[in-house]
């Protein structure tokens, strides 16, 4: 089949037009109201910083978590803490380079995912292990998780999170 050139710029045109319809259709989700959606997610868990007074005392730590007559045990891999240092930019430019660093600051940090954590009120209690090998128990501490929503409200990828901080009195929400 031989086509003239009017035919093949018109084939051509009607080529780019569907990729251009495919494509854009791709960026958008469905329910986002024509908003595009990511692919970006959330993990539902819990997040635990050790605060500075007892970091250094801290061995291992493990979340009791319950809701509804159910508990889940759940440990954490504790990494020391960091926090940004803003470096500052090389001009007021608004197209400036800007720098950041980070440094220890003292804590232990961890995150436990835990794909069943619900929405709402929850109870926590915290068990550690101190570098003498005693264990502590904390008072149970009710505390509503936090939905997030990674792509904003209107795409999907939320999760339930909860941020917690142990400190010498005991558990606290971060």
């Amino acid at each position: 089949m031989r086509l003239n050139r009017r035919e093949g710029s018109s084939l051509t045109t009607t080529a780019v037009a569907a990729l251009l319809v495919l494509v854009t259709g791709c960026g958008a989700s469905t329910g986002s109201g024509g908003r595009a959606c990511t692919e970006i997610g959330a993990v539902s868990g819990v997040g635990l910083t050790v605060a500075r007074e007892l970091a250094g005392d801290v061995r291992e730590a493990e979340l009791q978590v319950c809701w509804d007559e159910t508990c889940e045990r759940i440990p954490l891999d504790l990494r020391p803490g960091q926090r940004t240092v803003d470096l500052g930019c090389e001009s007021d430019q608004p197209d400036a380079v800007c720098s950041a660093t980070s440094t220890p600051d003292g804590t232990l940090t961890g995150f436990a995912q835990l794909d069943s954590l619900p929405a709402g009120e929850v109870q926590v209690r915290a068990y550690t292990t101190r570098q003498d090998g005693t264990q502590v128990e904390t008072e149970p501490l009710s505390v509503a998780t936090e939905t997030v929503f990674p792509n904003g409200e209107e795409c999907p990828g939320e999760a339930q999170q909860l941020a917690l901080v142990l400190g010498a009195s005991g558990l606290r929400p971060q």
